[in-house]
Order: C-alpha cells, then structure tokens, then sequence
C-alpha cells in the first residue's frame, strides 16, 4: 500500500493560504481547549473568520488536490473554495479578454483575493505558473510584419536619416500591443 503523504493541520494550512492569521489561529486552539467537542472548522466558522466552503475544500478536496494535481484551471478551485463566486468569475472572464492579465492577478487588483492567497495557490497547484509573469501572452496577429520606425532607421543605407512620419510616431503606442509580456 502506498504511503499517503503528510498533511497539514487544517489551521496551518488556512493560515499558509493568507486566509487566517496567526493570533486568528492562536485564539481558535484556545477556544478549542475550552470546547474540545468543536472541531477547528466549526470555530472558525461561529467566529466568521473563514467561510464553511472554504473549511470544507481544504478539509476535503485539498489534500487529494494537492497529490493528484489539478484538472481544472485555477479559477474554479477559487470558486470551490468559496473564495470568488461565478459571477465574480464571469467578470474576471469578461475582463482577462480585454486586459491580458491572468485571473489571479485580477481578482487581487479587485480586492476579491489576497497575494498571499493568490501566491500559495499558484506554488501549490501550479508551480510552473507561480514564476511567471502577471500577464498573459499575447498572440501575434496580423499586424507581426508591421515595420517599426527604428527597424526602418536600421534598414536604411548609412548617412541616410528617416523622418517618422506623424502616423508612425501615433501608431508606435499602439504597437505596445504587439509586445509579448511573458518570455
């Protein structure tokens, strides 16, 4: 039989996630001394420190996901956890189309998740994005063979000088678009 791996004390791993606080933590094992019929979800819940979906996805679902790894993208375990609701989602959705940011990077700009959150899910489920960049990579459309005026400077034989013209200089801030912001 294959060993299970080791899992954190609910409590540690709520305050790893940037959920709960240490003094948060310290108090609810106090609390649980005084009322050791209570389980540790229970008093963070009768507090309203931490949402029972969230209690209930790191009790239940987060040690499985953190052995077999994750299927989905990484909004909806946001959303299993009671973190973002769908319509949150479906606005950051709506967004990540128009700005290029990752979700996880706009749900911290709204204020709907803590970097702290944002980061331990990303190094938990999805080490090889943890790295990289806020944005996302943009895809090369047909504006590629655009010629910028410092390409058409370098191009040009010596002792030859280029004006930009005024449409050139204009279009060179939308050419910021074109730029991959992820390696």
């Amino acid at each position: 039989m294959p060993a299970q791996p080791k899992t954190r004390p609910l409590g540690e791993m709520l305050q790893r996630a940037g959920l709960l606080s240490q003094a948060q933590l310290e108090v609810v094992l106090q609390d649980q001394q005084w009322q050791p019929d209570l389980r540790i979800g229970d008093i963070l819940e009768l507090r309203g420190w931490v949402k029972r979906d969230a209690i209930e996805f790191f009790a239940e679902q987060w040690p499985k996901l953190v052995t077999v790894g994750r299927d989905s993208p990484i909004g909806y375990y946001f959303q299993q956890a009671g973190l973002l609701s769908s319509q949150q989602i479906d606005a950051l959705l709506r967004e990540q189309a128009q700005a290029g940011l990752r979700i996880g990077a706009l749900a911290v700009l709204h204020g709907w998740l803590s970097q702290e959150t944002l980061d331990w899910f990303l190094r938990s489920l999805a080490p090889e994005e943890s790295a990289s960049s806020a944005f996302m990579k943009r895809k090369q459309g047909n504006g590629s063979d655009r010629v910028s005026p410092a390409d058409q400077a370098r191009s040009k034989p010596q002792g030859t000088q280029v004006q930009p013209s005024p449409q050139a200089e204009a279009s060179t801030e939308a050419d910021l678009d074109d730029i991959s912001w992820v390696n």
